[in-house]
Protein backbone atom coordinates (compact mmCIF):
# COMPACT_ATOMS: atom_id res chain seq x y z
CA UNK A 1 0.00 0.00 0.00
CA UNK A 2 1.16 3.37 -0.30
CA UNK A 3 -0.10 7.15 0.24
CA UNK A 4 -1.89 7.67 -1.77
CA UNK A 5 -1.61 4.29 -3.42
CA UNK A 6 -0.71 1.79 -0.53
CA UNK A 7 1.40 1.50 2.61
CA UNK A 8 4.91 2.18 2.21
CA UNK A 9 7.73 -0.37 2.12
CA UNK A 10 7.44 -2.52 5.35
CA UNK A 11 9.87 -5.29 6.18
CA UNK A 12 7.31 -7.70 4.72
CA UNK A 13 3.73 -5.73 4.48
CA UNK A 14 3.04 -6.35 1.29
CA UNK A 15 0.28 -4.25 0.61
CA UNK A 16 -0.06 -2.25 -2.74
CA UNK A 17 -1.38 1.78 -3.60
CA UNK A 18 -3.00 2.69 0.04
CA UNK A 19 -2.85 5.30 1.72
CA UNK A 20 0.15 4.96 4.46
CA UNK A 21 -0.37 3.93 7.83
CA UNK A 22 2.42 5.51 9.51
CA UNK A 23 0.88 9.11 9.63
CA UNK A 24 -1.41 8.22 12.58
CA UNK A 25 1.58 7.35 15.39
CA UNK A 26 5.49 7.23 15.09
CA UNK A 27 7.07 5.03 16.86
CA UNK A 28 8.75 5.76 20.37
CA UNK A 29 12.41 6.79 20.75
CA UNK A 30 14.86 4.26 22.61
CA UNK A 31 14.82 6.34 25.80
CA UNK A 32 10.77 6.61 25.77
CA UNK A 33 10.49 2.95 24.55
CA UNK A 34 10.84 1.65 27.63
CA UNK A 35 7.73 1.55 29.33
CA UNK A 36 6.92 0.41 33.14
CA UNK A 37 3.62 -0.08 33.04
CA UNK A 38 2.17 -3.35 35.22
CA UNK A 39 2.25 -6.41 33.38
CA UNK A 40 -1.57 -7.77 33.03
CA UNK A 41 -2.16 -11.26 31.44
CA UNK A 42 -2.98 -11.73 28.17
CA UNK A 43 -5.20 -13.89 26.27
CA UNK A 44 -4.59 -17.37 27.41
CA UNK A 45 -2.77 -19.86 25.45
CA UNK A 46 -2.37 -17.13 22.70
CA UNK A 47 0.83 -18.21 20.68
CA UNK A 48 2.85 -15.37 18.46
CA UNK A 49 4.23 -16.22 14.85
CA UNK A 50 7.34 -13.96 14.77
CA UNK A 51 7.62 -13.16 10.70
CA UNK A 52 11.56 -12.70 9.23
CA UNK A 53 14.34 -13.20 7.09
CA UNK A 54 17.22 -15.39 8.41
CA UNK A 55 19.29 -12.84 6.63
CA UNK A 56 17.79 -9.96 8.75
CA UNK A 57 18.95 -11.14 12.45
CA UNK A 58 19.03 -7.42 13.45
CA UNK A 59 15.19 -7.39 12.96
CA UNK A 60 14.47 -10.47 14.69
CA UNK A 61 16.54 -9.10 18.03
CA UNK A 62 15.17 -6.08 18.52
CA UNK A 63 11.76 -7.06 17.63
CA UNK A 64 12.29 -10.31 20.17
CA UNK A 65 13.99 -7.96 23.07
CA UNK A 66 10.91 -5.21 22.90
CA UNK A 67 8.17 -8.47 22.96
CA UNK A 68 10.19 -9.92 25.61
CA UNK A 69 9.87 -6.63 27.84
CA UNK A 70 6.78 -5.05 27.30
CA UNK A 71 4.80 -8.30 26.56
CA UNK A 72 6.16 -11.37 28.40
CA UNK A 73 3.47 -13.39 28.91
CA UNK A 74 3.65 -13.71 24.88
CA UNK A 75 4.51 -17.30 24.02
CA UNK A 76 7.05 -16.51 20.31
CA UNK A 77 8.00 -18.79 17.82
CA UNK A 78 10.33 -17.50 15.26
CA UNK A 79 9.09 -18.43 11.79
CA UNK A 80 11.44 -18.10 8.86
CA UNK A 81 10.16 -16.29 5.99
CA UNK A 82 10.23 -17.22 2.70
CA UNK A 83 12.88 -15.33 0.97
CA UNK A 84 11.37 -13.92 -2.70
CA UNK A 85 15.70 -14.05 -3.41
CA UNK A 86 16.68 -17.53 -2.54
CA UNK A 87 13.69 -19.97 -1.90
CA UNK A 88 11.50 -22.00 -4.73
CA UNK A 89 7.67 -20.70 -4.19
CA UNK A 90 5.03 -22.99 -5.87
CA UNK A 91 3.43 -21.44 -8.99
CA UNK A 92 0.00 -23.09 -7.30
CA UNK A 93 0.55 -21.38 -4.22
CA UNK A 94 1.57 -17.38 -5.21
CA UNK A 95 1.09 -16.51 -8.95
CA UNK A 96 3.96 -14.91 -10.62
CA UNK A 97 1.83 -11.68 -11.52
CA UNK A 98 -1.55 -9.66 -10.31
CA UNK A 99 -4.08 -7.15 -11.65
CA UNK A 100 -4.79 -3.68 -10.49
CA UNK A 101 -8.06 -4.41 -11.13
CA UNK A 102 -9.65 -4.82 -7.95
CA UNK A 103 -6.67 -2.51 -5.62
CA UNK A 104 -7.76 0.07 -8.04
CA UNK A 105 -11.30 0.31 -6.02
CA UNK A 106 -9.75 1.76 -2.98
CA UNK A 107 -6.28 2.85 -3.81
CA UNK A 108 -5.36 5.53 -6.45
CA UNK A 109 -3.30 5.24 -9.22
CA UNK A 110 -2.03 7.59 -11.33
CA UNK A 111 -0.39 7.36 -15.18
CA UNK A 112 3.11 5.33 -15.33
CA UNK A 113 5.47 7.11 -18.10
CA UNK A 114 8.72 5.75 -19.17
CA UNK A 115 11.78 6.98 -18.72
CA UNK A 116 11.49 9.07 -22.33
CA UNK A 117 7.35 10.25 -21.24
CA UNK A 118 5.78 8.13 -22.91
CA UNK A 119 2.88 7.23 -21.55
CA UNK A 120 2.77 3.18 -20.61
CA UNK A 121 -0.49 3.20 -19.07
CA UNK A 122 -3.22 5.76 -18.04
CA UNK A 123 -4.69 6.36 -14.65
CA UNK A 124 -8.03 4.81 -16.17
CA UNK A 125 -6.13 1.58 -16.97
CA UNK A 126 -5.65 0.30 -13.50
CA UNK A 127 -9.49 0.12 -13.08
CA UNK A 128 -10.17 -0.88 -16.45
CA UNK A 129 -9.34 -3.71 -17.81
CA UNK A 130 -6.63 -3.40 -14.76
CA UNK A 131 -2.65 -3.66 -15.46
CA UNK A 132 -0.64 -6.70 -14.74
CA UNK A 133 2.77 -6.60 -12.91
CA UNK A 134 4.81 -9.67 -11.57
CA UNK A 135 4.99 -9.93 -7.99
CA UNK A 136 8.71 -8.67 -6.74
CA UNK A 137 10.62 -10.81 -5.40
CA UNK A 138 10.01 -9.50 -2.19
CA UNK A 139 6.28 -9.04 -2.82
CA UNK A 140 6.35 -13.05 -3.59
CA UNK A 141 8.78 -14.19 -0.90
CA UNK A 142 6.07 -12.26 1.93
CA UNK A 143 3.28 -13.52 -0.10
CA UNK A 144 4.20 -17.22 0.38
CA UNK A 145 5.19 -16.71 3.72
CA UNK A 146 1.47 -15.53 5.29
CA UNK A 147 0.55 -18.33 3.08
CA UNK A 148 2.84 -21.21 5.00
CA UNK A 149 1.62 -19.46 8.85
CA UNK A 150 -1.84 -19.87 7.18
CA UNK A 151 -1.19 -23.43 7.07
CA UNK A 152 0.24 -23.54 10.45
CA UNK A 153 -2.96 -21.94 11.42
CA UNK A 154 -5.17 -24.20 10.06
CA UNK A 155 -3.56 -27.12 11.64
CA UNK A 156 -4.68 -26.04 14.98
CA UNK A 157 -7.95 -25.40 17.07
CA UNK A 158 -7.25 -22.06 18.65
CA UNK A 159 -6.79 -18.76 17.29
CA UNK A 160 -2.42 -17.21 16.56
CA UNK A 161 -1.15 -14.09 16.60
CA UNK A 162 0.62 -13.25 13.15
CA UNK A 163 3.38 -10.70 13.86
CA UNK A 164 5.86 -9.21 10.78
CA UNK A 165 9.20 -8.02 12.68
CA UNK A 166 8.90 -4.20 12.00
CA UNK A 167 5.97 -4.51 14.84
CA UNK A 168 5.93 -1.99 17.15
CA UNK A 169 4.01 -1.88 20.64
CA UNK A 170 5.30 1.34 22.15
CA UNK A 171 4.06 4.87 20.53
CA UNK A 172 2.36 8.16 21.00
CA UNK A 173 -1.47 7.27 20.91
CA UNK A 174 -3.98 9.19 19.20
CA UNK A 175 -5.91 10.15 22.75
CA UNK A 176 -2.43 10.91 23.70
CA UNK A 177 0.56 9.81 25.70
CA UNK A 178 2.37 6.33 25.33
CA UNK A 179 0.87 3.12 24.81
CA UNK A 180 2.95 -0.35 25.84
CA UNK A 181 2.58 -3.60 26.65
CA UNK A 182 -0.03 -3.28 28.74
CA UNK A 183 -2.15 -1.44 26.98
CA UNK A 184 -1.54 -3.94 24.21
CA UNK A 185 -2.64 -6.36 26.40
CA UNK A 186 -5.55 -5.13 28.29
CA UNK A 187 -6.97 -3.82 24.45
CA UNK A 188 -6.27 -7.24 22.72
CA UNK A 189 -7.81 -9.14 25.58
CA UNK A 190 -11.13 -7.14 24.85
CA UNK A 191 -10.76 -6.92 21.35
CA UNK A 192 -10.14 -11.25 20.79
CA UNK A 193 -13.37 -11.46 23.35
CA UNK A 194 -15.63 -9.01 21.40
CA UNK A 195 -14.35 -10.27 17.85
CA UNK A 196 -15.19 -14.26 19.52
CA UNK A 197 -18.95 -13.10 20.23
CA UNK A 198 -18.70 -12.19 16.14
CA UNK A 199 -17.64 -15.46 15.00
CA UNK A 200 -14.74 -13.70 13.50
CA UNK A 201 -11.80 -15.00 11.08
CA UNK A 202 -9.06 -12.35 11.47
CA UNK A 203 -9.03 -9.72 13.53
CA UNK A 204 -6.26 -6.64 12.46
CA UNK A 205 -4.15 -4.97 15.28
CA UNK A 206 -3.22 -2.80 13.06
CA UNK A 207 -4.51 -1.47 9.94
CA UNK A 208 -5.17 1.74 7.26
CA UNK A 209 -8.05 1.83 5.18
CA UNK A 210 -11.72 1.35 4.78
CA UNK A 211 -13.78 -0.01 7.79
CA UNK A 212 -17.14 0.35 9.28
CA UNK A 213 -17.25 4.60 10.45
CA UNK A 214 -15.02 5.44 7.36
CA UNK A 215 -16.93 2.64 4.22
CA UNK A 216 -16.39 3.31 1.12
CA UNK A 217 -18.46 0.98 -0.71
CA UNK A 218 -20.33 -0.55 1.81
CA UNK A 219 -23.19 0.52 3.80
CA UNK A 220 -22.74 0.97 7.13
CA UNK A 221 -25.32 -0.94 9.87
CA UNK A 222 -27.34 1.37 11.87
CA UNK A 223 -27.22 1.82 15.52
CA UNK A 224 -24.24 2.16 18.35
CA UNK A 225 -21.15 1.71 16.87
CA UNK A 226 -19.04 -0.65 18.82
CA UNK A 227 -16.21 0.46 20.38
CA UNK A 228 -13.29 -2.25 20.58
CA UNK A 229 -13.58 -3.62 16.88
CA UNK A 230 -15.29 -2.66 13.60
CA UNK A 231 -16.36 -4.58 10.61
CA UNK A 232 -13.04 -4.46 7.89
CA UNK A 233 -13.80 -3.74 4.56
CA UNK A 234 -10.41 -3.11 2.95
CA UNK A 235 -7.59 -2.61 4.47
CA UNK A 236 -4.57 -2.60 3.81
CA UNK A 237 -1.38 -4.23 6.21
CA UNK A 238 -0.40 -7.44 7.53
CA UNK A 239 2.34 -6.46 10.06
CA UNK A 240 0.17 -7.96 13.04
CA UNK A 241 -3.32 -9.87 12.87
CA UNK A 242 -4.77 -12.26 15.07
CA UNK A 243 -5.92 -15.56 12.49
CA UNK A 244 -8.52 -18.20 13.54
CA UNK A 245 -8.20 -21.33 12.16
CA UNK A 246 -11.30 -21.55 10.32
CA UNK A 247 -10.18 -17.90 8.78
CA UNK A 248 -7.19 -19.51 8.06
CA UNK A 249 -8.81 -22.69 5.97
CA UNK A 250 -11.05 -19.84 4.25
CA UNK A 251 -7.56 -18.03 2.99
CA UNK A 252 -5.94 -21.32 1.66
CA UNK A 253 -9.42 -22.90 -0.07
CA UNK A 254 -9.22 -19.27 -1.75
CA UNK A 255 -5.26 -18.44 -2.27
CA UNK A 256 -5.00 -21.26 -5.01
CA UNK A 257 -3.39 -19.57 -6.22
CA UNK A 258 -2.58 -16.07 -4.34
CA UNK A 259 -2.85 -13.53 -7.05
CA UNK A 260 -2.13 -10.15 -5.29
CA UNK A 261 0.01 -9.11 -3.19
CA UNK A 262 -1.04 -10.32 0.53
CA UNK A 263 -2.94 -7.51 2.38
CA UNK A 264 -4.52 -6.67 -0.74
CA UNK A 265 -5.85 -10.66 -1.03
CA UNK A 266 -7.07 -10.35 2.47
CA UNK A 267 -8.61 -7.52 1.59
CA UNK A 268 -10.71 -8.54 -1.06
CA UNK A 269 -11.31 -11.50 0.80
CA UNK A 270 -12.66 -9.61 3.54
CA UNK A 271 -14.35 -6.85 0.73
CA UNK A 272 -16.48 -10.27 -0.86
CA UNK A 273 -17.97 -10.99 2.12
CA UNK A 274 -16.06 -14.44 1.71
CA UNK A 275 -13.60 -13.31 5.17
CA UNK A 276 -15.04 -12.10 8.47
CA UNK A 277 -12.74 -9.83 9.18
CA UNK A 278 -12.45 -6.67 11.99
CA UNK A 279 -9.94 -4.04 12.91
CA UNK A 280 -9.11 -3.52 16.42
CA UNK A 281 -9.37 0.20 17.35
CA UNK A 282 -7.31 1.81 20.32
CA UNK A 283 -8.28 4.65 22.20
CA UNK A 284 -8.22 7.70 20.38
CA UNK A 285 -9.16 5.73 17.03
CA UNK A 286 -12.43 7.79 16.07
CA UNK A 287 -14.34 7.13 12.14
CA UNK A 288 -11.82 10.24 11.05
CA UNK A 289 -8.57 7.69 12.04
CA UNK A 290 -7.29 6.14 8.70
CA UNK A 291 -4.42 3.97 10.18
CA UNK A 292 -5.02 3.20 13.63
CA UNK A 293 -5.30 -0.13 16.13
CA UNK A 294 -2.81 -1.24 18.92
CA UNK A 295 0.67 -1.17 17.12
CA UNK A 296 2.59 0.39 14.27
CA UNK A 297 5.41 -0.22 12.57
CA UNK A 298 9.21 0.64 13.44
CA UNK A 299 10.16 2.06 10.22
CA UNK A 300 7.65 2.37 7.75
CA UNK A 301 9.65 3.62 4.67
CA UNK A 302 13.12 3.44 5.50
CA UNK A 303 13.64 -0.12 5.95
CA UNK A 304 12.83 -2.93 3.91
CA UNK A 305 13.31 -5.67 2.19
CA UNK A 306 10.50 -6.19 -0.37
CA UNK A 307 10.17 -3.51 -3.38
CA UNK A 308 6.37 -2.63 -4.56
CA UNK A 309 5.57 -3.68 -8.11
CA UNK A 310 3.49 -0.94 -8.57
CA UNK A 311 5.53 1.48 -7.21
CA UNK A 312 4.03 2.95 -4.03
CA UNK A 313 4.48 5.97 -1.53
CA UNK A 314 8.37 4.87 -1.53
CA UNK A 315 9.45 5.74 -4.70
CA UNK A 316 9.95 2.92 -6.10
CA UNK A 317 9.97 2.40 -10.12
CA UNK A 318 6.19 1.59 -11.18
CA UNK A 319 7.53 0.66 -14.86
CA UNK A 320 9.92 -1.91 -13.24
CA UNK A 321 7.60 -4.65 -12.60
CA UNK A 322 5.25 -4.13 -15.61
CA UNK A 323 3.99 -7.95 -17.16
CA UNK A 324 3.98 -6.47 -20.41
CA UNK A 325 7.76 -5.04 -20.42
CA UNK A 326 8.55 -8.53 -19.80
CA UNK A 327 9.65 -7.42 -16.65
Amino acid sequence: SRSPRGPPARRCTASSRAPAMAPKKSPAGAARERSRSPQPAGPPGLVALLLGLERRPDRRQRCEEMLSKEVPWLKTEFFRATDGKLDAIPDSEVSQTWNTKNNSLYGAYEDVVDKDGKVLHTAAEFSDPGVDYKFSPGERGCAHSHYRMWQRVAQGAQPMLILEDDVQLVFERSSGGMSSGASFTERLHLGMAEASKKQADVLYLGWSGHRDGNFKHMKASRGKKNRLIRKAEYVWTTVAYVLWPEGAKKLLAAAQPMNQPVDNFMAWEAREGRLAAFVLLDEGDTDDTWSGGIVTQLDFTGDSDIKKSDGGDQGHDPTEYLAALGA
